[in-house]
């Protein structure tokens, strides 16, 4: 492990007796931060840049009372690289353990506030070196690691765990100063700059500090991050996660939690701006279950206040609720020789959402859900029908439908009857047999001419006639829903 140490306070104009007695004070200052360090010029400080990004990573690297692995870091350095003091003083680094070892060894009086640009870094497994030249660049790898930014914490902390003493001075996007009295004055200024915008205070700055709201001095960002890490520990850090219960009624689930002990007896539910329930406490599940109306990009949130934030603390979390359209399908069988017709859905969801059954456009069934069969079972005439399933649901913003068109064969009875002559006589006796007679009408009809309705419940299915001299053709004949062309069975009778 290696770094430098520099500090330029009056450089060029001591004399070299002078510089040898502040070279000897430094390193017996910085002896803490590593005993093998060495000292020296650095002729490129006049490039450390003020960095509110490279505070914010020096913040998230440490965790609790120690450093995660570099290997585990969201990205890593590539070393050397130079920070600058809030003493106006730099140091350069070549590995990471001059990193922790800075990191660990500020102090509210010396802390990191600067970088050197450019720098190079490596996502966490990636071999790929991104060359980050400035600090919007270095705040694009803040929201590419999920960082919150000096912005994000001074968003969420800002009146409840502090307020502003005022006057308080700002640089604006122009590199100007501004002077701020009141409230008003800020909030105008600081929502108008959008909201890219991170919150360049001049040092030093007075904060009034929760819960007491007492006045405390901050001369550097390390100590805004020390007021905010002192009302985390306050403060319920609210926090919940989200499960998709039912995609395509856009039903979610929220479960909330708290990561610390001080959780608030009573929270509220929000989306968006518009209030939903009351939750925790004895009665509470910390659960909320919600159907958004459409597809789309909402603001969840949970808001409480407890004693130690009078103003209200608040957790929010962006979801987007994606448009889905399932595909519907069904399959079909017919019941042997009936015209009998089963259809049976096959689709992903068909019990999550209720669609509708359609037969030449004409509604026949309600089904899907919970409590669908997703099934229809019915008879179809003769001819071509065309079956559908329709469903208009939150999770697609159009009608979606499947269809098929069903060509209905004509089903007809197999019709067929004996003859008998009566001894030498022209008179012959006729008896109808096949399946189904007792539920088929039909009728006898000799040489065109109809001569009884035969058939059914009542039906005896004989028949008794005297011929002429010549030749007859004799016939049942029937006609049925089934059957709308009709069938017929005929036989032929020669008197001579």
């Amino acid at each position: 492990m290696r770094f430098t140490y520099i500090d330029k306070s009056n450089v060029n104009s001591l004399t070299r007796y002078i510089r040898f007695c502040t070279l000897v004070a430094l390193v017996l200052v910085c002896a803490c931060v590593n005993d093998d360090s060495f000292f020296g010029e650095d002729d490129t400080i006049d490039a450390i840049v003020s960095s509110t990004a490279v505070v914010t990573i020096l913040d998230e690297f440490y965790s609790g009372d120690n450093f995660s692995d570099e290997n585990l870091q969201c990205f890593s350095f590539i070393y050397p690289i130079s920070l600058g003091y809030n003493t106006d003083s730099s140091i350069r680094l070549d590995d990471y353990n001059g990193l922790v070892e800075v990191i660990s060894n500020q102090s509210a009086n010396f802390n990191i506030t600067g970088i050197q640009f450019p720098i190079s870094i490596v996502y966490k497994g990636s071999d790929e070196q991104i060359l980050i030249s400035s600090e919007p660049e270095l705040l694009e790898v803040l929201r590419e690691c999920q960082f919150d930014t000096v912005r994000d914490e001074f968003d969420h902390f800002f009146k409840s765990c502090f307020k502003l003493d005022y006057p308080v001075t700002l640089i604006n996007s122009n590199e100007r100063e501004v002077v701020f009295t009141t409230e008003q004055e800020f909030q105008d200024f600081y929502n108008g700059q959008g909201l890219d915008y991170q919150p360049m205070f001049k040092f030093p700055l007075l904060v009034l500090v929760a819960p007491e709201f007492n006045s405390v001095e901050i001369n550097t960002y390390y100590g805004f991050y020390r007021i905010i890490e002192s009302c985390k520990k306050e403060c319920p850090e609210l926090e919940f996660i989200s499960e998709v219960v039912n995609p395509f009624n856009l039903g979610y689930k929220f479960i909330a939690s708290s990561s610390n002990q001080n959780t608030p007896d009573l929270y509220n539910w929000f989306i968006g701006d518009q209030f939903v329930e009351v939750d925790g406490g004895n009665q509470g599940d910390n659960i909320l279950f919600h159907s958004f109306d459409t597809p789309g990009v909402y603001d969840v949130c949970i808001k409480a206040e407890t004693d130690v934030c009078p103003e209200g603390v608040e957790f929010c979390k962006r979801v987007e609720v994606p448009s889905l359209c399932p595909e519907l399908f069904f399959e079909y069988e017919r019941e042997q020789g009936t015209s009998k017709y089963t259809f049976s859905s096959d689709f992903n969801g068909m019990s999550d959402f209720e669609y509708e059954w359609y037969v030449d456009n004409n509604l026949v069934e309600e089904d899907g859900g919970v409590d669908g069969d997703n099934q229809l079972i019915t008879d179809l005439t003769y001819g071509i029908h065309t079956v559908c399933v329709k469903a208009l649901i939150p999770s697609c913003e159009e009608l979606i439908e499947f269809c098929k068109e069903i060509e209905v064969a004509p089903i007809c009875p197999n019709l067929n009857f004996t003859m008998e002559q009566e001894g030498n006589t022209s008179g012959y006796n006729f008896t109808a047999n096949f399946e189904g007679i007792t539920t088929i009408n039909y009728e006898w009809v000799i040489n065109g001419e109809i001569i009884k309705e035969d058939g059914g419940v009542n039906g005896d299915n004989t028949l008794f006639f005297q011929f002429d001299i010549g030749t007859h053709q004799v016939c049942i004949k029937t006609e049925t829903s089934a059957c709308p062309i009709g069938t017929e069975f005929c036989d032929i009778v020669i008197i001579e």
